[in-house]
């Protein structure tokens, strides 16, 4: 499942993983409408994805043919899923400080998780334990993220590590930790001078490691990535910046 704005529009794709049986899932029309940040259920049972019209964004489900769209938060974002693909982890879009809440997909009222300005909610495969990230500071010098993980999700938590916001792609609200299928690591894609690799912090404590390493290639690695079903590989969508130095004739008179 991907996003792609083939057709003159951002729209959920899917596509075997070798690139063929490509299918287009969503089809939005309206240019006030931004579809993205697709999120297949671990249990192949829905993809959730988020929808923005008007400022608001909305959490929504929809099947890999295509059937069964539906809203399931009214407004919200980082949304996650269990590893039994029953619930869906997300933070409410409120001005206030962050909270996480969990809804179960086939019906019912939500959860609310923890109210600790916790954010980027991450529940491990076997839902034992929530990773998630906490503001350092907003604005300015200094803003950053602790990764943290609490066991039970509701307990204490302890800090895994900390993250310059100017390390995160495009924008410090689109930091994301992605847990591995065997919950033994964390992936991000952080800045690195003029490119973006792709970074593993372990579940269990201990310095992170640098999975790619671009050198000066101008790559940029934006929002989450994705793991493969036996934790080996990680599935990216990578971009490679350029641009051109122009000059524009006749604008003053």
């Amino acid at each position: 499942m991907y996003l792609s704005d083939s057709g003159g529009h951002a729209n959920l794709w899917v596509a075997r993983t070798d690139g063929s049986g490509l299918r287009q899932i969503t089809s939005q029309r309206d240019l006030t409408v931004a579809v993205g940040i697709p999120l297949w259920s671990p249990a192949g049972n829905g993809i959730a994805f988020r929808l923005t019209r008007g400022g608001t964004s909305q959490i929504n489900l929809i099947q890999a043919d295509g059937s069964g769209l539906r809203e399931i938060v009214p407004r919200g974002m980082w949304a996650s899923w269990s590893g039994d693909g029953r619930w869906l982890y997300y933070v409410p879009a409120r001005d206030t400080t962050y909270s996480v809440e969990k809804i179960p997909i086939d019906g019912g009222p939500p959860l609310v998780v923890r109210r600790d300005n916790a954010g980027g909610p991450a529940p491990s495969p076997d839902g034992a334990t929530l990773y998630f990230v906490t503001p350092l500071k907003r604005g300015g010098a200094g803003w950053g993220w602790e990764v943290r993980k609490a066991r039970p999700e509701d307990g204490p938590s302890q800090i895994l590590a900390r993250i310059a916001g100017s390390r995160v792609p495009v924008n410090p609200l689109l930091v994301q930790p992605t847990v591995s299928p065997d919950g033994k690591w964390i992936a991000l894609p952080l800045i690195d001078g003029v490119t973006t690799n792709l970074w593993a912090l372990p579940t269990d404590g201990g310095p992170m490691q640098k999975l790619t390493d671009f050198g000066d290639w101008p790559i940029i690695i934006a929002r989450r990535v994705a793991w493969s079903a036996d934790s080996r590989h990680i599935y990216a969508a990578v971009a490679e910046l350029d641009a051109d130095v122009v000059l524009l004739d006749g604008l003053l008179r």
